[in-house]
């Protein structure tokens, strides 16, 4: 799978802002750690991590950290959630309304774009772990000192 795009990447970050998020360094090969989605601008997104706000950049050319927004795949929806969502006032509101919830949702990015279509997940911009299955799998990896 080709690699997806900077710009595009913000596009669908900026759906899902003030959902969780994994970032990895790929600088120092620090742990994965958890934090929330703050913000964008033109080349980063605005992260909280242990209540420090840091922009980390995105370029198509070098990479200082993946992340991975923590989604929920939609077979994880509820009758309730389903019966919300349809009784919003706009059927086009279904897809936000999923989204602000942290379910991962079908991209559309451009006419024509290779992206479009594809879950979050698909494109490898998504992890379907909770914060506390990615905690503890550091944990396992610790104590057997890898």
């Amino acid at each position: 799978m080709e690699q997806v795009k900077a710009a595009e990447q913000l596009i669908i970050f900026s759906r899902y802002i003030g959902q969780q998020v994994v970032v990895k360094s790929l600088l120092n090969n620090d742990n994965e750690v958890i934090g929330t989605l703050m913000g964008i601008r033109q080349n980063a997104l605005l992260i909280d991590i242990d209540g420090v706000n840091r922009w980390i950049p995105l370029n198509d050319n070098f990479r200082v950290c993946e992340i991975r927004l923590i989604l929920k795949p939609l077979k994880r929806l509820t009758t309730a959630i389903i019966k919300t969502a349809n009784n919003l006032p706009v059927q086009a509101f279904i897809t936000p309304y999923y989204q602000q919830l942290g379910f991962d949702m079908p991209v559309f990015i451009a006419p024509g774009s290779s992206c479009n279509c594809k879950y979050v997940y698909e494109l490898d911009l998504a992890d379907y772990r909770t914060p506390a299955e990615i905690l503890g799998s550091q944990l396992i990896l610790a104590a057997q000192g890898i």
